[in-house]
């Protein structure tokens, strides 16, 4: 055997011994962290994006988020009460079969009017109304005589009578009057929770509660599927038209397990259609089932290589991370296409096939990486884990093309094809194409220009629009909210202390403010634990005040009206503390409002109505340990930073190139290179402004892969010039990538479709810029 092919052999041989090795080692690690690492993949759109927030809100909102991803509410309607009923009872024990949740269909009775006053009268003259406060320090008996009279005359109180005979000052009586409980619209009877609303043809339509909760914290994707599925099938079996049984569904696990659904069809007809397709491009191409076989091993192993690190990096996935990852697909086979273009047209170097194209494609590797890497940098979870995914996927293709292709060298290369005539045709083209140069000049007022229309174009920054869900659960949970009356935004005012005494207090200063912005119009309504609660400090200040105005004497004229003698203080005066309250029949109305955690202590006050976020989060700056809480906002509002950042990143990325071409080719010709994807980029964006009605966060982050792709192309034309093998390898790869850009841009999720509408375009405008950059080959043109 020649020396020349025993080097080869041996060569080769070590390279593909090189790739078991590390592949065997991925491989062990892929064991281990399938067996000691927790892994799990949500499909909540809230979880894409992650908020700075202080430790307070922090802790709070992870709290607040859990409790309502565990909660979930199921109303069976129909027209008679006991059928509802029993179809109630049918739904919990179906529900009860599902290990992880926990159904309640029979709930404890509401609190009775007489059971509050009883727990209240305990703290005789502790709880006085700001109204009724500010009449007592007037310390005029006519003005205190006439406010009572007032409550007297009330007929529509019932508070009046249950705490008359106790309370002859009415104070309590008063300070019930003044609130209101945060649920009235459901109904205790027989143990059961019942609503009930007219339909569209006025007739009357009793539901009837079944509430259902997670075990654990959070929500298991199985379980949510579980729960849906479930679900679905009392509607199949209890058919509306037939029955007349109605159900309603609102929680995380519908949401989730509809986006769950919704994404994994994609990933399937997505990630389907887009594999076939570049194999039968590859077939059609190449001629050489081998061919078909070595480029999808390549995307086999690329997905391994991402799956393993996101396993490695990240304990939660979001869905989308998923869909796109589809997009891997067309980037992983431009290395096959490459090395088959490179195996099949070329004349091979005995020693090393790859060779001549080894230098171009570790500097796609690195120009790709680059941009993707920027966006591991980013605060947008989701971004991270498509970086991480899509690095480690490319790792894996140029590892497997480098070590494994050389030793299949001999027979991809057995049978060689001409090259087909429509890539001679584009070639003639493209060369024609070079003889026509545009000036620097020109090149640079485009890029001006479109800037500058850049700059007018309307971003929306609402993370709400990014993702669509699914319309009947969404009209489901508006019918619920109707139906139950509970009608509270998601903003909420958090107040927190060092203690529960500190809490209350800071609520209750707070209250008066929040008093006045309603009548202003500012919010419609709230509901905070410190109406029901003063702090013992408030406490004792009223019971100071309704014993000094009985001293005076100046509840003489109402007990003469009643035929009451002059009543004496003889009880010792207690206060009503947090502890002693949430065992009061009113504290259950008002779960998920009081926390405590790590010896600190929480209250949320709920809002309805918010008419002026920004005046209302601006009146909180004034007071120490009161925070507005809009997570909606929040997000909106790192994503327009982010935006701004965005700039930052694509000058270090275009910075990079630049520094990188210089050094190969010179500052003209790196400017010439760098210039390319920056107007494909550019002129991406305006049409996706155009097209979809303004620009997201995700058509600026598909700018960074458009920027990343291109550069690649303009790699290949540099090092190669415009042969006929590189406009036939840069044809199929941006054609693949094109495949998967375009199936992206009929998908259900916005969010999605925005990104492969704009990298869509910028591939097909850098392909047809990139030949320029075979003026700085120095091969033959």
């Amino acid at each position: 055997m020649p020396l020349s092919l025993t080097i080869k052999s041996r060569s080769t041989r070590n390279k593909l011994l090189l790739w078991l090795i590390q592949l065997f080692l991925l491989l062990v690690l892929l064991i281990f962290l399938l067996q000691f690492k927790s892994f799990t993949v949500v499909a909540d759109i809230n979880k894409i994006f992650t908020v700075e927030q202080s430790d307070d809100v922090r802790l709070v909102s992870e709290q607040v988020e859990q409790s309502q991803l565990r909660q979930h509410v199921l109303l069976v309607g129909h027209p008679q009460r006991d059928i509802a009923i029993k179809h109630a009872e049918q739904a919990a024990a179906i529900l009860s079969q599902i290990n992880g949740i926990d159904v309640t269909v029979n709930f404890p009775a509401l609190p009775k009017l007489n059971n509050v006053v009883d727990h209240y009268l305990l703290y005789q003259h502790a709880f006085v109304s700001s109204a009724y406060r500010t009449v007592l320090q007037s310390n005029d008996a006519p003005t205190i005589f006439n406010y009572q009279f007032s409550l007297l005359s009330d007929i529509g109180s019932p508070w009046v009578a249950a705490t008359l005979e106790s309370d002859p000052s009415l104070s309590l009586a008063d300070f019930f009057n003044q609130q209101s409980l945060p649920t009235s619209a459901l109904k205790h009877e027989h143990g059961y929770l019942t609503a009930q609303q007219q339909n569209q043809h006025g007739e009357d339509i009793y539901y009837v509660l079944v509430n259902f909760v997670s075990a654990g914290t959070g929500l298991d994707l199985n379980v949510a599927s579980n729960i849906a599925t479930k679900v679905n099938e009392l509607k199949h079996l209890n058919t509306k038209h037939v029955t007349g049984i109605e159900y309603l569904v609102t929680g995380a696990a519908f949401f989730t397990a509809s986006a769950s659904n919704s994404a994994q069809a994609e990933m399937a007809i997505f990630g389907g259609i887009s594999l076939v397709a570049t194999l039968l491009l590859i077939l059609l191409i190449y001629r050489s089932m081998l061919s078909v076989l070595c480029t999808l091993f390549v995307i086999a192993i690329s997905m391994l290589y991402g799956y393993i690190a996101l396993r490695l990096f990240f304990t939660e996935v979001n869905i989308l991370t998923l869909v796109f990852a589809v997009t891997l697909i067309g980037i992983a086979a431009d290395y096959s296409f490459h090395a088959l273009s490179e195996l099949r047209f070329s004349k091979l170097n005995q020693h090393n096939p790859l060779l001549a194209i080894r230098s171009s494609l570790l500097l796609g590797f690195i120009t790709t990486t680059a941009g993707y890497l920027i966006l591991v940098f980013t605060p947008l979870g989701l971004f991270q884990q498509i970086a991480v995914f899509t690095i480690a996927g490319l790792l894996g293709a140029l590892l497997t093309v480098l070590l494994v292709y050389p030793s299949l060298s001999a027979v991809l290369s057995k049978h060689t094809a001409p090259i087909p005539n429509i890539i001679s045709k584009l070639n003639r083209v493209q060369q024609t194409l070079l003889d026509k140069r545009t000036h620097i000049a020109w090149q640079v007022v485009a890029v001006i220009v479109l800037l500058a229309v850049l700059v007018g174009v309307k971003n929306n920054d609402d993370p709400r629009s990014f993702y669509q869900s699914s319309a009947d659960l969404i009209a489901q949970q508006q019918q619920i909210t109707k139906i139950l009356n509970v009608h509270w935004d998601s903003p909420y005012i958090l107040v927190a202390g060092d203690s529960a005494q500190q809490t209350l207090q800071r609520s209750e200063q707070f209250l008066t403010v929040l008093d006045e912005l309603q009548q202003r119009q500012v919010i419609t309504d709230y509901a905070s634990i410190s109406q029901w609660l003063p702090s013992i400090a408030a406490q004792k200040k009223s019971q100071q005040l309704v014993a000094q105005a009985q001293k005076d004497g100046l509840f003489s004229q109402l007990n003469g009206v009643l035929g009451h003698p002059q009543w004496q203080q003889n009880k010792p005066q207690t206060q009503l503390d947090i502890a002693t309250w949430q065992k009061s029949p009113i504290a259950p109305l008002f779960n998920g409002q009081w926390f405590e955690i790590n010896n600190r202590y929480y209250s949320i006050i709920k809002l309805q109505g918010i008419k002026d976020a920004t005046l209302l989060k601006s009146t909180l700056k004034d007071y120490e340990g009161v925070v507005f809480v809009d997570k909606v906002a929040d997000v909106s509002q790192q994503i327009g930073e982010f935006r701004g950042h965005l700039i930052v990143i694509y000058a270090f990325a275009l910075a990079s190139a630049m520094m990188v071409f210089w050094l190969r080719y010179g500052l003209f010709d790196a400017f010439i290179a760098v210039s390319r994807p920056v107007l494909a980029m550019l002129i991406a964006l305006l049409l996706s402004a155009w097209f979809l009605d303004g620009l997201t966060i995700f058509n600026y982050v598909a700018g960074i892969l458009i920027l990343a792709l291109g550069l690649d192309y303009c790699v290949f034309y540099a090092e190669h010039g415009s042969c006929k093998k590189i406009t036939l390898t840069t044809f199929i790869s941006a054609l693949s990538s094109l495949l998967v850009f375009a199936i992206l841009i009929v998908s259900s999720t916005p969010a999605v479709r925005q990104f492969g509408f704009t990298v869509f375009i910028g591939v097909v405008v850098v392909f047809m810029l990139a030949p320029r950059l075979a003026l700085v080959s120095k091969r033959n043109i």
